[in-house]
């Protein structure tokens, strides 16, 4: 099987080579960070010419669009998927694509995979455009929606560093208290990411929430994170997003009946993550 991963170089997209099951003739496109474990293929997505001729020339049966910028949300969430689900078309092959529960509005939580998206900020707008395309094009693409992802060894993810750093510095961190959302692993996102790229297209077809099952908030899982590190989480000062007028979702759990019934991979909560390490 030959599997494209977009990203290849990210959070996700480098768990996902690195967890590759034996038999995958595996490629993965970068724009500028190297990867190692696959053939690397440099491209820009949100160029249509590029991405088609990518994809004319690697031939996949499976693409697991991974690679997303939150900063620039319009060229590398909607443009870029625009340009891999026309190439897609063209050549035949099959789609997982990653989307976000950033995508609900936070108002009516838990949600299900069967719920609609009402997205309340710019990334969470795009994310939904992309699905609703991806939907309308590729009838049997899988929409994987899942949450904030976690790494914490061999290396903490970007965020996750960043918080680390700032506390080692001594500066004051602010985390919000009044937003909750469902972190899970790198690993066992990973690990159940491959068991739908190994299952018929027509039975993975669909919206799959793949998330942890404990919900917490940004401050907690911070205090989480340095707990682990053994950093001191003293510094971490508890905020309101309302309180900073941003316009956030509230409460984004999301409930993940599809997993639970047919994958054997569990996500583990992240606290049992964090603290007890090793696939479950």
């Amino acid at each position: 099987m030959r599997i494209l991963i977009t990203g290849g170089a990210g959070l996700l997209g480098s768990e996902l080579i690195a967890r590759a099951p034996a038999g995958v003739e595996l490629h993965a496109t970068q724009r500028a960070t190297p990867i190692a474990g696959a053939e690397a293929h440099v491209v820009e997505l949100s160029d249509q010419a590029e991405t088609a001729a990518l994809l004319e020339r690697v031939r996949p049966d499976l693409v697991i669009h991974a690679a997303y910028a939150q900063a620039t949300a319009e060229r590398d969430v909607w443009w870029a998927t625009e340009s891999l689900v026309h190439a897609c078309e063209r050549v035949g092959c099959d789609l997982i694509h990653m989307s976000t529960d950033a995508v609900f509005d936070g108002e009516h939580a838990p949600y299900a995979e069967t719920d609609e998206p009402a997205p309340v900020h710019e990334y969470g707008r795009w994310k939904a455009i992309a699905e609703r395309f991806v939907r309308g094009r590729l009838p049997n693409a899988a929409i994987v929606r899942t949450s904030l992802i976690v790494r914490a060894e061999p290396s903490p993810d970007r965020i996750s560093a960043r918080l680390l750093d700032d506390l080692r510095s001594g500066e004051p961190v602010r985390l919000f208290v009044d937003e909750l959302r469902c972190p899970i692993a790198v690993e066992d996102l990973a690990s159940q990411l491959w068991e739908l790229a190994s299952m018929p297209a027509e039975v993975r077809a669909g919206v799959w929430h793949l998330a942890g099952p404990e919900a917490l908030s940004r401050y907690t899982l911070g205090i989480l994170v340095a707990r682990h590190h053994d950093v001191d989480a003293d510094a971490i000062v508890p905020a309101r997003s309302r309180g900073a007028g941003l316009q956030r979702p509230r409460d984004i759990r999301l409930l993940t009946p599809r997993a639970d019934r047919e994958l054997r991979t569990y996500a583990r909560p992240i606290s049992e993550a964090l603290f007890f390490p090793g696939q479950s």
